[in-house]
């Protein structure tokens, strides 16, 4: 007789600790392979200080970091209280797991536990496989989201 294959940990949803940020920094790396290392950890650690709006969400099998975003609560005049999704990232072994779908949501529950009107977030025109996940978590296209470079990105 066989021992049943144990079930896989269902994920959990949670904002990052301290001790938790160089594992961020990996996922990020994955997604933003042309900035060095350096530089994301730089720019991590800016907005982490920084910007005391801006929280970091992973989900977690077990202990191991699978996925990230960041999440900002902000104001603008056109639309008040809003979220804003930024970096959504899923380790490569663990993608089509539904992963970047619970992110969305849990940042969703936390927009309206916040009162915010709406969510927003920016993703790379060519990201097809984005796309379809934030249409059927039912964002839409809105408007463009226009850029000038001041200096190289990636620096």
């Amino acid at each position: 007789m066989t021992a049943a294959a144990e079930p896989a940990a269902a994920p959990e949803v949670r904002e990052l600790s301290p001790a938790e940020h160089p594992a961020a920094l990996a996922l990020l790396a994955q997604l933003n392979q042309n900035v060095p290392v350096p530089v994301l950890k730089d720019r991590f650690e800016r907005v982490l200080r920084e910007h005391h709006h801006y929280r970091a969400l992973g989900a977690f099998i077990g202990n191991e970091l699978v996925a990230l975003t960041g999440i900002w609560i902000a104001t603008k005049v056109w639309c008040g209280r809003y979220l804003e999704v930024d970096n959504i990232v899923v380790s490569p072994e663990h993608r089509s797991m539904g992963l970047g779908s619970l992110l969305v949501r849990s940042a969703e529950k936390i927009a309206k536990e916040s009162d915010c009107n709406l969510m927003v977030l920016d993703s790379y025109t060519s990201n097809y496989a984005s796309h379809r996940l934030y249409y059927r978590l039912g964002f839409e296209i809105r408007g463009f989201h226009f850029i000038k470079e001041l200096t190289p990105l990636d620096r």
